[in-house]
C-alpha cells in the first residue's frame, strides 16, 4: 500500500471524527444516584467503505471476499462482555445501581425519537423512553458497535484498507430521551501488507484487534 493511499485513509477517517456531536458528561448526572440500564449492542462485523463524498459511508456492503475473514474476526474477536463490565463498575463506582438490559437491536427498525423538544437540550436519536417502564431504570447507557474493515475505492478499484471500529455511546434520561452525555469513539488501524492470507488471516484480525483494543481502553475513561 502506497503512502498517499495511507493518507487517503486516515484523511477520510480525521473528516468522519471531526463530524461527530458530542454532548459533555453531565457532571451533575454523576454525582447523584440513579438506576442505569447498561445496554450494550454489538453488531457483526462487516465491510464499510469510504463514500463518494469523501466521508465514510456507514451503509453496510456487501461482505463478498471480505466474508471468510469477518466470519473468522466474529469468532476470535470477542468483547461485548468486556464493555459490559467496564460500564457497569464504573457505574457501580459512582454509587449507581445497575441493570444490564441484554435485547436485540436493529438500528433499522428501532423507533426513532419523535417526542417534543425543548430548546436547548439534545436528545437522543433512538426513542429509549420504553426501558424505563420495563426494566425501571432512571437512564440509560446505550453503546451501538459498528466494525470490521473499512475499504477506500478509486473508481472501483479498492485502494486501501484498516481494521476498523466505531462506538456510538449514549446516556439516555428515560424520562424525556434527552442525553446527559453522547460520544462517539472511532479507531482505525492501516493494514499494510496483505490481508488475505487464509485460514487465519493474521494480518487483517490484528489490525481489527489493535482497532477493538484502542477503543476499549478510552471507554474505560468516561465514568471517571
Amino acid at each position: 500500500m502506497s503512502k498517499s493511499t495511507i493518507l487517503g485513509l486516515f484523511a477520510t477517517f480525521a473528516v468522519l471524527v471531526s463530524c461527530q456531536v458530542n454532548v459533555p458528561m453531565n457532571a451533575e448526572y454523576l454525582n447523584k444516584p440513579s438506576k442505569v440500564g447498561v445496554f450494550v449492542n454489538v453488531n457483526d462485523p462487516q465491510k464499510f467503505r469510504e463514500g463518494s463524498q469523501g466521508l465514510l459511508d456507514l451503509a453496510v456492503t456487501s461482505g463478498d471476499k471480505y466474508q471468510p475473514m469477518l466470519d473468522l474476526a466474529k469468532q476470535k474477536i470477542l468483547f461485548k462482555d468486556q464493555l459490559i463490565s467496564i460500564y457497569s463498575e464504573s457505574l457501580k463506582a459512582k454509587g449507581k445501581e445497575v441493570i444490564i438490559i441484554d435485547e436485540k437491536f436493529d438500528g433499522k427498525t428501532a423507533a426513532k425519537f419523535k417526542g417534543d423538544k425543548i430548546e436547548g437540550k439534545k436528545y437522543a436519536y433512538y426513542d429509549l423512553r420504553n426501558l424505563k417502564e420495563k426494566y425501571g431504570v432512571d437512564d440509560v447507557i446505550f453503546v451501538n458497535v459498528n466494525w470490521g474493515v473499512m475499504i477506500s475505492y478509486y473508481s472501483m478499484i479498492e485502494t486501501g484498507r484498516g481494521g476498523y471500529i466505531y462506538l456510538d455511546n449514549n446516556v439516555v434520561n428515560t424520562a424525556d430521551n434527552t442525553l446527559y452525555f453522547a460520544q462517539n469513539n472511532v479507531k482505525m488501524e492501516i493494514i499494510k501488507g496483505k490481508w488475505n492470507t487464509p485460514p487465519n488471516y493474521d494480518n487483517a484480525i490484528g489490525k481489527i484487534t489493535e482497532a477493538v483494543n484502542k477503543a476499549i481502553e478510552e471507554e474505560r475513561n468516561i465514568f471517571k
